[in-house]
Formats: C-alpha cells, sequence, structure tokens
C-alpha cells in the first residue's frame, strides 16, 4: 500500500478496536463516517460479545418510562430531603440529575474504546463471610434484595467479565453521588505530581477568598484526605439537624438561594473542633472536596470540568457526554454530581489497572502517580474515624486507610469509593480488576441492610486473580 493509501486508510486504535464489533457489514473493517460513500444508511454495532447477566428484579420497573402523574408527582415533590429518602422520587431523581440541577455537560470525542466482553455468569454465586464470620447470600440473591442494585460491572485484564442492569438499561444514565470524589482526588493529585501544586502548603495559598480563615492551618493533603480538624463531618446525627454546619453547607449547594455564592462563603466560616488538630482524624464531608474544586480551578484557569475533560473524559474513549450538576453560582458538584452511563464510569476505572490501554493510548495514572493516591492516607486518622466501622461492614475485613479521596485503602494497593444511597467504583491494580455499581436504597441500613457490594466486587477480584 502506497503513503497515499496509507493515509486514506489510517486508523486509530480505537477504530480498530471496534473492527470486530462489525465484521463483514464493515467490509475493510472500520465504521464509515456519516458521510462515506460506502454506507447506503447507518451502520450500527453493540459491543463484542455484548449480553448482560439478567435477574428478576423489582427494580426492572425502572427500565420502561414512567407514567406522567408520576413524573409531574415527583418533580413536584422535589426536595434535598425527600431527594435522600431512598424513595420511588429517589429513584427517579438519581436518573434524572439534569431535570433537577443545572449540569454541564462534556462532550465525547469522534470515537469511542470498544470494551470486549467476556461475562463469567458463574460471578452471579460468589458470596464472602462478613467480619463476625456469618455468611452472605450469593450475589445473584443480594442483587434483588432490598439494596436495589441497579446496575454493576466488574472487569478483569481489561476485560468486562460481569455485567448486569436489575434497574436500569445499559444505556441510562445515573448519577454518582460520592463516588464522584475520586475524579476531583484524582485531578489535585496529578497537579500535585507535575509540582503546580504543593500538598503541604495551607488551602488558602491556592485560595485567596479563604486567606485569613481556618482553612490557614489545613495542609491540600489534609484535605484531599478529610483530616481538616473542623466542625463538618456528614453523620446521621449531623444530617438530621437543621442547625448543623453541613446541613446548612448542603442547602445552599443544592438549593438556589438569593446569595448563590453562600456556600463559599460558608467554607471560611466553619469552626475548628476543640482539641483536633488538621490530620488528626478522617472525618467525612463533601465540602472538603468542593473546596479541592475551587483550588482546581484556581490553580488552572479553567472550570472543573474542562480541566477533567483535557485530562481525562477525552482520552478514554467515552462513548456517551459526560454530565456533572452544578451549585447555584455555577460551580460544578465534584463532590456527588456526576451524572454517566455505567459502561462509561467503568472506562474512567480501568485507568487504574494495568489494563488501561484498552481505553486510551496514554497512561492517564502514570505508575508513580498511582503509588502516590494510593500511600497518601494516614492509617491513624482512619483508625480512629467513623468510616472504620462502615469498612468492615461492607468488606468483611477491615481496610487500612483512606486516601486521596478514597474511604477505603487496603494494604494490597485496592481502594474504593462509596456513594450516597448505594453507588460505589472500586480499583485493584494489583489483581488488574475494577468494577462499579448504582443503586437505590436509603442510608439507613436497619430498613435496607447492609450495603454489601464492596464485599462482592473485592470477592470477584480474589477469585478472578487466584487470591
Amino acid at each position: 500500500m502506497n503513503a497515499g493509501n496509507l493515509n486514506q486508510f489510517e486508523l486509530s486504535r480505537r477504530t480498530l478496536l471496534g473492527t470486530a464489533a462489525i465484521g463483514a457489514a464493515a467490509g475493510l473493517g472500520f465504521i464509515p463516517s456519516a458521510g462515506s460513500a460506502q454506507a447506503s444508511g447507518p451502520v450500527r454495532s453493540g459491543a463484542p460479545g455484548f449480553e448482560p447477566l439478567s435477574v428478576d428484579s423489582p427494580m426492572a420497573r425502572w427500565k420502561s418510562p414512567q407514567p406522567l402523574d408520576f413524573v409531574e408527582g415527583a418533580t413536584s415533590r422535589f426536595s434535598f430531603p425527600n431527594w435522600q429518602s431512598g424513595n420511588d422520587d429517589s429513584v427517579f431523581y438519581n436518573m434524572n440529575i439534569p431535570s433537577f440541577f443545572k449540569s454541564a455537560i462534556v462532550p465525547v470525542q469522534p470515537e469511542f474504546s470498544v470494551l470486549e466482553r467476556n461475562i463469567q455468569a458463574d460471578l452471579l454465586d460468589i458470596t464472602f463471610n462478613n467480619l463476625d464470620g456469618s455468611a452472605n447470600p450469593p450475589l445473584r440473591a443480594y442483587l434483588v434484595g432490598p439494596r436495589q442494585v441497579q446496575g454493576m460491572a466488574m472487569a478483569h485484564k481489561g476485560k468486562v467479565v460481569f455485567e448486569i442492569y436489575p434497574g436500569m438499561n445499559p444505556t441510562g444514565y445515573h448519577v454518582w453521588m460520592s463516588a464522584s470524589k475520586t475524579t476531583t482526588g484524582l485531578l489535585v493529585s496529578m497537579l500535585a505530581n507535575e509540582g503546580k501544586v504543593d500538598m503541604e502548603q495551607p488551602m488558602s495559598t491556592y485560595l485567596p477568598d479563604l486567606a485569613g480563615s481556618y482553612w490557614d492551618n489545613v495542609s491540600v493533603k489534609n484535605t484531599i484526605n478529610m483530616s481538616v480538624g473542623v466542625d463538618n463531618e456528614e453523620t446521621f446525627e449531623s444530617l438530621s439537624n437543621p442547625d448543623s454546619w453541613i446541613t446548612k453547607f448542603f442547602t445552599a449547594i443544592f438549593t438556589p438561594t438569593d446569595d448563590p455564592t453562600e456556600w463559599r462563603k460558608m467554607l471560611g466560616d466553619v469552626q475548628p473542633l476543640e482539641g483536633e488538630k488538621p490530620g488528626d482524624r478522617f472525618r467525612y464531608s463533601t465540602s472538603n472536596t468542593q473546596a479541592l474544586v475551587l483550588l482546581t480551578e484556581q490553580v488552572t484557569g479553567q472550570s472543573w470540568e474542562q480541566y477533567w475533560n483535557d485530562r481525562v473524559w477525552s482520552k478514554i474513549g467515552a462513548r456517551n457526554p459526560f454530565i456533572v450538576g452544578l451549585a447555584p453560582d455555577g460551580t460544578p458538584v465534584g463532590g456527588g454530581l456526576n451524572f454517566t452511563t455505567l459502561e462509561d464510569m467503568l472506562r474512567y476505572a480501568l485507568i487504574y489497572t494495568p489494563s488501561w490501554n484498552v481505553v486510551s493510548e496514554e497512561q492517564i495514572v502514570s505508575d508513580e502517580l498511582l503509588k502516590e493516591i494510593q500511600t497518601l492516607g494516614n492509617p491513624a486518622a482512619y483508625a480512629v474515624s467513623t468510616e472504620l466501622a462502615y469498612g468492615q461492614r461492607w468488606f468483611g475485613e477491615t481496610p487500612a486507610f483512606n486516601t486521596a479521596q478514597w474511604d477505603h485503602a487496603f494494604e494490597d494497593g485496592a481502594m474504593f469509593k462509596h456513594g450516597n444511597m448505594g453507588q460505589g467504583i472500586y480499583v485493584d491494580p494489583a489483581r488488574d480488576f475494577c468494577g462499579c455499581y448504582f443503586g437505590l436504597a436509603t442510608n439507613d441500613e436497619s430498613v435496607a441492610g447492609v450495603d454489601h457490594s464492596p464485599g462482592y466486587l473485592r470477592t470477584a477480584a480474589k477469585m478472578l486473580a487466584g487470591g
């Protein structure tokens, strides 16, 4: 083939990956563009081997359009408390975030990465023991239980080995909730790795509006590790108290007010905890993540979603646009309102594994950066946190620490981030495994049971990797 032909048929790796999905219909082995003379009509293709597993779940009703009277009623009933209640309205809100929050949309690139499937149905039979030795049911039973799992996917060695949609369609969108925080943590970690942010410097170094406040004493490292020593922790008690600082913060960031920047001003007014220094204790708070969103914008001079697109989303061959809900002032809520399909969330998770090259032409998370993220946390701060007990219940074992916006990290390098009402992302680089899931259940575990999805993901990783 001469040079002209080479140019004519020059294909990127992603287009070549799509070849198997087209087969003989494509003839020469590429997806024709809309203007190709070879195509008499649109050429459509699913991913190779795409055939999700199925279970008979009561959540299946959410795969169909909802009646107009329900849609109108749920819309009229929208409020922060109702959104967090775990009822049917909550399901609708979580699957339709742009209908309830002003949102930013990041478009996809012309080509998408094709994920090869090697579905292993026997993963439906996995189980694991709780910390007290009691056994959990097989995954197939758990998926139709009160946790109301809507979708779950796993990848091993770059291939999708488990994919199921009990309560949504494969092309449907869902909110990540706090699993979103990993994206903010990643961007700040990138800036630190490149010398653009010093993890030991106070937050106010990069956020002049916070100068003169308590943030003069809080380092970027302690903020990304959620150990800032202030009264902003998200607990059942604080979130149930309408007068708590964190409840008022959520009201300000999720509800339009006369002052759309009120949530930013609140960051400067948060009070320190008596007898506790930054770094002493892991106290979970979305407000810390939002401070990091502001830092990212200040340092880069770009909107958070644009920088996210430049560094990550535009490079993973996402098949669908990335959507993020905005605070009243237009700032992305990178601490909780990422909104994508499950498959695209899995593409993101893959960049933390050795099989990153199935979605990206460059290693987005370098080995050095991954090591920094995996080891940034402080086991002593985690050991006295309320999150430790969650990790033990979810996994049936005791994680070692939290790190860089990931709630739970293990000595073997695996990391997990949970999202409100049952979302999650688990990456296990040593086992070349990752997984994620969406769900909708009240946070009251006495009603909905324990969120054991993290434990099933870790169990699958160990089984597939041989230990």
